[in-house]
């Protein structure tokens, strides 16, 4: 519990004036397994919560910090230009390049991973030949529902659906908001379209997946989204059971949007309950950096959406 309240309290955009005592070796190992140093090391930097903390642990996080600030940056720079190209083209942009300035403060407070996009299936090849002079198809995959392009540096990987793999997803698009720093053809995703996104990527890691994740959806869980909406959604693209254990999850780790995490969680029926709530008991812990063996596997057969053929 020492870990789980420092934990709670470095993450938080208005953290107390003091960490909770706790491991901190151990709390820099979790920070860093999980996507969160580099918030953690801002906080630690330029708020009260990190006066007398020691030296070496200011500046394990710090290097976190650094690094994700200079590969955000060449990103974001890499998809702006790319993007640039395509402008006649409709994308939402997904993931951690929607969020980093919707839902954080900072530029370096939310690492991106991986650069993803969705694109409509019949405006695929109006991408790929707008960015041809500046990157190149790798692979594609998913009966062509994916692809991935490369400038030998940077990759951003396209999708037609939530989740890659995914069917083209009309209401992605249509309720897509206008995202003007990448261009006249960017958007990104409504509240409750990006929640469902972050927990469809959540349950194809079998849910567990970063903590950096589930601050996305503590954060999304803020900006009001229709309840109702996000279940009947979830519940015909087949994500009733993730959505249930990601909502537990989150619900957890920060007891502040526990009530918005509760009236988002669908009701399963007994044995699948009981089969998502063991899932979602093992992914809270955010301390155990690894997991038996298929594990992860096993919990995705129970949580993960399924794409038709």
């Amino acid at each position: 519990m020492a870990l789980l309240d420092a934990l709670r309290a470095i993450t938080r955009f208005d953290p107390p004036p003091a960490l909770p005592d706790c491991d901190l070796a151990l709390l820099a190992d979790v920070l860093e397994a999980h996507g969160l140093a580099p918030l953690a090391s801002w906080q630690v930097e330029h708020t009260r919560l990190g006066a007398g903390l020691p030296e070496p642990f200011r500046e394990r996080l710090l290097t976190s910090f650094q690094g994700v600030v200079n590969d955000n940056l060449t990103k974001l720079v890499t998809l702006r230009k790319l993007l640039g190209r395509a402008e006649d083209v409709p994308i939402v942009v997904l993931d951690g390049a929607a969020y980093v300035d919707w839902l954080y403060p900072h530029l370096a407070f939310r690492p991106l991973g991986d650069l993803r996009l969705a694109v409509r299936g019949a405006d695929g090849r109006r991408f790929a030949d707008a960015v041809k002079d500046a990157m190149s198809l790798a692979r594609t995959g998913e009966g062509d529902r994916t692809a991935v392009f490369t400038d030998g540096t940077t990759s951003v990987a396209l999708q037609e659906g939530l989740w890659p793999g995914a069917h083209e997803d009309p209401a992605l698009f249509a309720r897509a908001r206008p995202y003007r720093v990448f261009g006249p053809g960017a958007f990104r995703p409504s509240p409750e379209e990006a929640l469902l996104t972050t927990v469809a990527g959540q349950a194809l890691l079998g849910l567990f997946a970063p903590a950096i994740t589930q601050v996305d959806l503590r954060e999304l869980l803020r900006a009001d989204v229709d309840a109702r909406y996000v279940k009947e959604r979830a519940a015909a693209l087949g994500l009733a059971r993730a959505l249930h254990g990601a909502t537990l999850v989150v619900a957890h780790l920060f007891p502040d949007v526990a009530d918005a995490a509760a009236a988002l969680r669908p009701a399963l029926g007994a044995a699948e309950r009981v089969a998502v709530e063991r899932i979602a008991e093992a992914a809270r812990d955010v301390a155990r950096l690894r997991h038996l063996r298929g594990a992860d596997a096993a919990a995705r057969l129970v949580v993960a959406p399924h794409t038709g053929a």
